[in-house]
């Protein structure tokens, strides 16, 4: 019997040694990397080429992935010696390296995760979930959001490009702080269908999308000389965006509303922006400055300018892709964006938090 038992504990020593060893080696680094690459930053077409632990990453289409951040990724990777992550084709060289692995382009998937048109971050009515304190010249109110994009199908597209089918919903309230039961201002309810198109560092979607306002009771009772008006609309919209570089962003577009309530609403809608995500972290990479810009302006205010301004602090892992949490200091200007109050014109400085996934 202790034979027996000396045996087993033998057995599992030399497994232990050999799955150490292979932890270590070039081709079980070429296959995590590969695995990471494609499950946390979505990037097909990827080559990668280890040689004695040193990672070459070769991605076919960056646009506005951060090369750093990948490398950073791939180095946590066991046995990883230093990461380079490289735009285009593997290049030719005389020795062959020790291991490598291809990401191949997918035909076509389900359900994939991410989405090829990013978020416009500054736009007060982009999906995604948000909790705001805002403080106006006439009193102080809290803003959240709750909502999220995603794609049904993806697929190849002309051009060495991809499309998606993906859904929008989102439901965006403000409150009025200064009353004890912190009451409902406006509630706006969007949701809609896209098709988005990306193909290196240029990007674009058209939407059709549905918004209804609705203002909230004790706010009706405490002003009675608002006017409580039944918005509600259906708009077609276009927008374009480009990555300059890594870090730098610019995007537009236009809309028009297909159906509107009241039917004297202003049907054309124009947006534009851009987007600063700073090349350089803090704290190992766990902190990014960004900054953001959206302007807006639509018939249904006479075409006077919304500007939105966002700037802050993302925080991020390296080994977790595209999912991140930011602290925003954030200014508006402009016709309210908040339903049924679009005559009014509002300014307010304020703090949030925003969750991106």
């Amino acid at each position: 019997m202790a034979y027996a038992v000396q045996i087993l504990i033998l057995v599992g020593l030399l497994f232990q040694c050999a799955g150490a060893a292979a932890e270590g080696t070039d081709e079980y680094i070429a296959g995590y990397a590969a695995a990471l690459v494609e499950h946390e930053f979505h990037l097909p077409g990827t080559h990668i080429q280890v040689d004695q632990g040193s990672v070459t990453v070769y991605v076919k289409r960056l646009g506005a992935e951060d090369p750093s951040k990948i490398a950073a990724a791939v180095e946590t990777i066991p046995g990883v010696v230093r990461a380079t992550v490289r735009e285009g084709e593997p290049e030719r060289r005389r020795g062959a390296p020790s291991a490598q692995a291809v990401i191949a382009e997918p035909e076509s998937k389900f359900l994939p995760r991410g989405l090829l048109f990013d978020p416009l971050h500054a736009d007060p009515r982009w999906p995604h979930f948000s909790a705001s304190y805002h403080w106006l010249s006439s009193g102080r109110q809290f803003a959240s959001s709750f909502g999220e994009s995603f794609a049904f199908y993806r697929n190849a597209a002309p051009f060495h490009g991809q499309w998606e089918l993906g859904m929008q919903a989102g439901v965006f309230g403000v409150f009025d702080t200064q009353r004890s039961s912190i009451d409902l201002i406006n509630a706006d309810y969007n949701v809609g269908l896209l098709a988005s198109y990306r193909a290196d560092k240029f990007s674009g979607f058209i939407r059709i999308h549905h918004q209804s306002s609705h203002l909230g009771d004790e706010f009706l009772l405490n002003n009675p000389q608002v006017t409580r008006v039944n918005l509600s609309f259906e708009e077609v919209d276009l927008k374009l965006s480009y990555d300059l570089t890594t870090w730098l962003r610019i995007y537009g577009g236009l809309g028009t509303l297909i159906r509107a309530d009241p039917r004297g609403l202003g049907r054309h809608t124009s947006q534009g922006g851009a987007e600063f995500k700073s090349p350089w972290t803090l704290f190992e990479g766990k902190l990014r400055p960004v900054a953001y810009a959206d302007f807006q302006a639509n018939a249904r205010t006479n075409w006077r300018m919304g500007q939105s301004i966002r700037g802050g602090f993302q925080f991020e892992n390296a080994v977790i892709g595209d999912r991140k949490l930011q602290v925003l200091a954030e200014y508006y200007s402009g016709p309210s964006p908040n339903g049924q109050l679009y005559t009014q014109q509002v300014e307010w400085i304020g703090m949030g938090i925003h969750l991106w996934f």
